[in-house]
């Protein structure tokens, strides 16, 4: 996958990288990304209330617990709407991928004079 290009996403290597992605996997890349926004949320939100003396006595059994629990809660409020971003990603990452494949068709005259 490059980095900044939208047309890698999903394709393994040799694979047409001049193919979009399809609007489900877009979907899905954008749901997991705001599941993983939401998820860094929560465990901000955890982390302050440790600090503030809330969970005194967690062990590391009920800490693997409660990052499985957060991840699962994170990835059913994305799947749910969640906060609206994965939509906007989703938008984007389509807009991007249609103008790119707009350029891709369009030729350069790259022997053409200014």
């Amino acid at each position: 996958m490059t980095i900044g290009s939208v047309n890698t996403l999903g394709h393994p290597h040799g694979a047409d990288t001049n193919a979009a992605p399809s609007p489900e996997k877009l979907h899905n890349l954008a749901q997991q990304f705001e599941a993983l926004l939401i998820g860094e949320m929560l465990k901000t939100i955890r982390e302050a209330a440790k600090d503030s003396g809330s969970d005194d006595d967690s062990d590391s059994g009920g800490e693997s617990a409660m990052d499985m629990a957060q991840t699962q809660f994170a990835q059913s409020i994305a799947a749910q709407g969640g906060l609206g971003l994965s939509h906007m990603i989703e938008t984007g990452l389509a807009r991007d991928s249609a103008n790119q494949k707009v350029n891709a068709a369009v030729p350069t005259s790259a022997g053409a004079k200014s």
